[in-house]
């Protein structure tokens, strides 16, 4: 049996990053200036020169959505270039991606014209890891970036889902914002709706914090959310509930469990440090760590599971402690491994008797489009090269 590894796919409803907001909570630019595809900008018009002042576009779900630099209230063209992004945010949307896959050189030349968008990113990647045919996959969180976007893995995962073989834990992106903006609790009921809905439509049953087991053959799987939102501002970190953990102490002497060949759990928020540079120490990680790693690690550890797959840095790597599970961090799958300046996935063969996992390179980001690569990460790839 083969596992294909996923994680931080950032997928969204147009390919685009960031925190939403709805036009209804700003009544003030409630009037249309234009219409396109059921796209409105709208905006104020200023008293002595009637031009368009504070404008925003708004998408067919009453999604706004900002220019990389916000219009001045004299420009002139500002319209004509929230035209153009809505044009160039209908031609990724998950919906039109779905109804007409771009064939290889179409889905290139998007890429050229908007190289970090992750729904196009996704096509490709896919184009490349299912080549490996994989028996089960998992996607360990981050697999929208504002809680839009699950249709695109339903519909070119679908063969995955049907036989029951696909698998997924929530990520903060999933769950919560880093910003403490207006409407932060009801955007995070509606994601955290959102991946539910999803859940339920993968066949897991989730406990009332979202943990899961399930059973695939002599393999076991558990599902453990390490999303709950910190009280820091500006926090992506996370924490596997005390709740959860005696879930996993009871469910670990369930025969689902303890007969199982091989168990695996999955989680979102990393457990073990990694320096950013080889021979430097481990950095601080307030903002992004797992709060309660330790316990978190204590109870795997005494529930035998044998590895633990997460995601959350954009870092892969492997580490098999002494006593404790292997732990295998996954890139992003969409956005590739910071530290190595790769794009792969991890793939692991269950049948092995001790089975590790194996790295599978694919096409991805140039190198000039992923900056702030360290001079090390250059030097370790001509080396493996």
């Amino acid at each position: 049996m083969l596992i294909l590894h996923l994680s931080d796919l950032h997928l969204s409803r147009y390919g685009e990053t960031g925190t939403w907001s709805a036009a209804d909570t700003d009544q003030r630019c409630g009037e249309v200036l234009h219409q396109w595809e059921r796209w409105e900008i709208q905006g104020l018009r200023s008293g002595r020169k009637n031009r368009p002042a504070k404008l925003r576009l708004v998408d067919p779900e009453g999604v706004v959505h900002k220019l990389r630099s916000w219009p001045r209230r004299d420009d002139d063209k500002a319209v004509d270039r929230l035209l153009a992004l809505a044009m160039e945010r209908h031609e990724t949307s998950a919906e039109r991606l779905i109804v007409s896959r771009p064939s290889p050189e179409e889905l290139q030349g998007l890429l050229r014209m908007d190289p970090a968008n992750t729904n196009l990113r996704f096509l490709q990647m896919l184009d490349q890891v299912l080549r490996v045919e994989p028996d089960l996959v998992v996607i360990t969180g981050d697999i929208t970036d504002n809680g839009f976007g699950y249709e695109l893995v339903r519909h070119y995962l679908a063969p995955w889902i049907e036989s029951r073989r696909l698998m997924a834990v929530p990520g903060n992106h999933d769950s919560y914002d880093m910003l403490p903006r207006k409407g932060r609790k009801e955007r995070a009921a509606v994601k955290d709706a959102r991946f539910r809905a999803f859940a339920q439509g993968l066949g897991l049953t989730l406990g009332e914090e979202g943990a899961w087991v399930q059973r695939v053959e002599d393999v076991a799987l558990v599902g453990l959310n390490s999303c709950k939102p910190p009280r820091t501002p500006l926090s992506a970190s996370g924490m596997v509930s005390d709740s959860q953990l005696r879930w996993l102490e009871w469910v670990s002497a369930e025969p689902e469990l303890r007969t199982a060949r091989l168990r695996i759990g999955l989680v979102h928020h990393h457990l073990l440090r990694m320096p950013f540079a080889l021979g430097k120490r481990s950095p601080i990680e307030v903002a992004m760590r797992l709060r309660n790693a330790p316990a978190v690690m204590r109870a795997c550890t005494a529930a035998n599971l044998d590895i633990i797959m997460h995601g959350h840095r954009h870092h892969g790597y492997m580490v098999q402690l002494p006593a404790h599970p292997m732990v295998v961090s996954s890139p992003s799958s969409t956005l590739g491994c910071k530290f190595a300046r790769r794009d792969y996935a991890w793939v692991l063969d269950l049948d092995q008797e001790h089975p590790h996992p194996l790295m599978h390179d694919f096409a991805g980001l140039r190198a000039d489009m992923r900056p702030g690569a360290s001079v090390l990460s250059r030097r370790l790839d001509r080396l493996v090269e």
